[in-house]
């Protein structure tokens, strides 16, 4: 598919995905992570399936590249280092899995793991972990894996890092130099399988460019609404989404 073609979306299709794209920003400003986890429903029935985690791998590093512009002199570059020398052969060895799969197994793949992340990063925030150097380091590993195979994964780094006793804007910063790392070696990945084609990157660009706003009303939501009210409201979005991805190959398989 052509994603720049005069015509190829719909003006329904387009405020969806704007709209959307909106969403995500806002929630990544105002918890550093759930934009990964409110697009793929929305840009799976449109661009299809197999196109989300490259597009999506571009407009993430958008989004956090941003972020990361803004708290720059805030990185905690150890940490940083320390995560990433795991991170970046996981992402690796994640795309590496996801270029072979079909479009059906990655439909069940991303609605799975949207349905078990609300339980499971509820209960990863729960535990309060404490990381060693060594603790942090393989769960970024694991973390990379499953950035490469699937969106969203922010959701569980950031209780690793607040294990490894980073707190405040300097968490904000660290998180985001980890993202856009990890997205980037994402793209150049998916461009090396062919899964990203110029269209689509400029596409995930162009989506990317559209959360940069929420980065700021999520900001502005954050002081004049509680937490747990735009936490409930995120996860009965990301539920709803799962729902809808699985929805078409369980139908494909009963029928």
């Amino acid at each position: 598919m052509d994603f720049l073609a005069l015509g190829a979306f719909s003006a329904g299709e387009l405020i969806a995905i704007l709209l959307a794209a909106l969403v995500a920003g806002t929630l990544g400003g105002m918890t550093g992570f759930g934009g990964g986890l409110i697009l793929p429903p929305v840009l799976a029935p449109i661009i299809g399936v197999k196109a989300v985690i490259p597009i999506m791998s571009v407009a993430m590093l958008l989004a956090n590249a941003h972020r990361f512009w803004l708290y720059r002199k805030l990185i905690d570059v150890r940490l940083t280092g320390l995560a990433l020398m795991t991170a970046i052969p996981g992402v690796l060895i994640g795309t590496f899995v996801y270029v072979r799969l079909s479009s059906e197994a990655v439909s069940i793949m991303l609605g799975l793991f949207l349905l078990i992340a609300v339980p499971l990063g509820r209960y990863c925030a729960r535990r309060k972990m404490q990381l060693s150097p060594r603790g942090l380091a393989i769960g970024t590993g694991l973390f990379g894996i499953g950035s490469g195979t699937t969106t969203g994964m922010g959701m569980f780094l950031v209780p690793m890092l607040l294990g490894a006793g980073i707190k405040g804007q300097a968490f904000l910063a660290t998180d985001a130099a980890i993202s856009t790392a990890v997205n980037t070696t994402k793209a150049i990945a998916f461009s090396n399988h062919a899964l990203l084609t110029p269209s689509m990157l400029l596409a995930g660009l162009l989506l990317g460019l559209c959360t940069i706003p929420g980065n700021y009303l999520g900001r502005w939501v954050v002081s004049h609404t509680s937490v747990k009210l735009h936490t409930t409201i995120m996860e009965g979005i990301i539920m709803l989404g799962g729902i809808s991805l699985l929805w078409r190959p369980v139908i494909d398989l009963l029928e």
